[in-house]
């Protein structure tokens, strides 16, 4: 089994706070679950070398054992939840114990020498094998409500995920949402037979699907939901989950599944043969029935397609019909790299000068595609221009050799760097290169200029400060060694829309600039990994969790945020004529407001 978190390493810079997991177990990737447990819990899922670990962090604690003992006058969603570890009647297996977690009233409140949520429970669900992927529905799915729930109250009451494994094999897996009690944990059987909490067995309430088809491991795996078409007396709501990997050219599989689904294993109901393997992909999170079947497949030529697997009338019509290809209604061309730079690092263009693609991610409901690029550049492509309500300024798409953008920028604000293009990489027989050198001449501190850049991007729905206004996201660029977020796409959007990309984006009016995460500290280790945690009140920045090799990496973002560009504290004044510190995030743009409105904040430049 993997263990029990230990306790976090804590680090305080001018920026966060980090608190720093260090694991037994070398861990691929993680994923914050979009919904909360019954006691306010947010859920981090995170695979490892020998399978899952989910993670409780915060929310109101269990009751002691002398206090669950004693009759309690109500059973609600915020102090008792029962969970039936029958597998909703699909076997037999633990069906001896029944689960009955009780929690306090209220959340503890947090100790100011150590301001964080504490982690309430874990749960290890043993595959013996590698997870290196995790996918999970989209937010704007599981957090539907009306008429577009219809049918998914039972997904509302489960974590629900697909791990990608490396045994070839992908694992559709479901788990109780409520954490599991104390307990629970505490049976004997645990103890005595290792093999009776292996995922699948029902142990903890879970059911386990297999997924077959793919020859290599999954380079990527995304999920959505297909709705029952409303013409068919008998029809029901699908999971659609779809991988992709390194087979022949690039090899893509879809899979079709009931909610409750009632065989151990499945096969795929698509197989899509690529021009060149994919680096990401990942279903449109709308909630139009005529977007969720869309894909968006970012290619390793520097090209991002859109696969709509339901183009093909007959397997739309019929879910029983043969295996049926889809169809590519759009493909987006990435840009250029710079003509004056003649040498490039390995891995920064795809052939023929177009850029490499790191990764590509929906944003704006669906309406929009975010990349990365292997430079450091990201852009935005409107593919649904008009279609946001004036949120967004009016773009749309123009072809040719490269897409054109709708809004770009670099995630290092470095202006040396930009002046003309992406950065190089020169060296010299004769001078040696030590690691300080290499890490100040490679870009985004790439240990090793024939290794490949990683990255990623993290989209979150972040609800709104005022009650009246949409869902706003936060998107975070992760590219070697560097971190950038920005933390109000569409603010950003509307501010930024039309200028050049280079510096600016790190500056501005408060709310519509980026802001590069320095200071992290992995103690050595590279990043396989990044993802957002969404806080309960309105209008917070979230926290963000680095996954590294063998730690788990936390960051609030609610401390003092110093600008790498001229390096800016701000000391506020306005109260009382007395000095309250540095600022938060949340106070540098209240103290940058009240600049503007001719209130006494002084601005101090390192």
């Amino acid at each position: 089994m993997a263990g029990s978190l230990p306790q976090p390493r804590v680090t305080k810079s001018s920026q966060n706070t980090q608190l720093s997991y260090e694991l037994p177990h070398r861990i691929h990737t993680a994923k914050v679950y979009p919904l909360r447990s019954s006691n306010g819990s947010t859920i981090i899922l995170y695979g490892h070398e020998n399978g899952v670990k989910l993670v409780w962090r915060g929310g109101k604690p269990f009751k002691s054992a002398q206090e669950s003992a004693a009759p309690t006058q109500k059973a609600n969603g915020t102090g008792k939840a029962v969970i039936s570890l029958d597998s909703d009647d699909e076997g037999d297996s633990g069906k001896a114990f029944e689960d009955k977690p009780e929690f306090e009233d209220n959340e503890d409140e947090l100790d100011p020498s150590r301001p964080f949520p504490e982690i309430l429970q874990e749960l290890d669900l043993h595959f013996g094998t590698d997870v290196l992927h995790l996918a999970i529905l989209p937010d704007p799915i599981l957090k539907a409500d009306g008429p577009s729930a219809r049918g998914l109250e039972s997904l509302k009451q489960k974590i629900v995920f697909t791990a990608a494994c490396a045994d070839n094999i992908l694992r559709l897996v479901t788990v109780p949402l409520t954490p599991p009690s104390p307990k629970s944990k505490a049976r004997p059987e645990l103890r005595s037979d290792f093999t009776v909490a292996l995922a699948g067995n029902g142990t903890w309430g879970e059911t386990v699907v297999m997924l077959n088809g793919h020859q290599k491991p999954s380079d990527g795996v995304s999920m959505t939901l297909e709705a029952a078409n409303e013409q068919k007396s008998q029809a029901e709501t699908h999971i659609i989950v779809a991988s992709h990997s390194r087979e022949v050219t690039g090899r893509l599989l879809l899979f079709r599944l009931s909610l409750k689904p009632s065989r151990p294993a499945v096969e795929p109901f698509q197989s899509v043969y690529l021009a060149s393997p994919a680096k990401s992909i990942s279903f449109n999170p709308s909630l139009s029935r005529q977007l969720t079947s869309h894909l968006l497949v970012a290619d390793s030529i520097g090209v991002c397609r859109i696969y709509d697997y339901k183009a093909s009338t007959k397997v739309a019509e019929d879910p029983d019909s043969p295996v049926t290809e889809g169809s590519w209604p759009i493909s987006l061309y990435a840009s250029f790299q710079s003509i004056k730079n003649d040498s490039q690092p390995l891995g920064t263009h795809a052939g023929f000068g177009r850029k490499t693609i790191i990764d590509a991610q929906w944003v704006s409901a669906g309406r929009a595609v975010i990349v990365l690029l292997s430079d450091g550049e990201w852009a935005v492509w409107d593919i649904e221009p008009g279609a946001s309500q004036g949120v967004l300024p009016k773009a749309g798409l123009q072809g040719g050799s490269s897409t054109k953008y709708s809004l770009t920028g670099y995630i290092d604000a470095t202006p040396k760097s930009r002046t003309s293009g992406p950065p190089q990489i020169t060296s010299s027989k004769f001078a040696p290169m030590t690691p300080g050198t290499r890490k100040s001449t490679e870009p985004f501190g790439s240990r090793l200029s024939n290794v490949a850049l990683r990255g990623q991007i993290s989209v979150l729905e972040v609800p709104s400060s005022s009650p009246t206004s949409p869902s706003e996201e936060s998107v975070l660029f992760w590219l070697g060694e560097t971190f950038t977020i920005i933390p109000n796409l569409s603010k950003y959007w509307a501010a930024n829309a039309g200028k050049k990309s280079g510096p600016g984006p790190f500056t501005g009016t408060p709310g519509t600039r980026a802001i590069k995460i320095d200071n992290v500290d992995l103690q050595g280790e590279r990043c396989s990994a990044v993802v957002q945690i969404s806080k309960s009140s309105t209008g917070a920045h979230p926290d963000i969790v680095i996954v590294a090799e063998h730690r788990l990496v936390i960051l609030s973002t609610g401390k003092p945020v110093r600008q790498s560009e001229g390096r800016m504290v701000l000391v506020d004044k306005s109260t009382n004529g007395a000095s309250s510190g540095e600022l938060d995030v949340v106070g540098i743009e209240q103290a940058l407001a009240r600049m503007e409105n001719g209130m006494d904040v002084r601005r101090k430049i390192f």
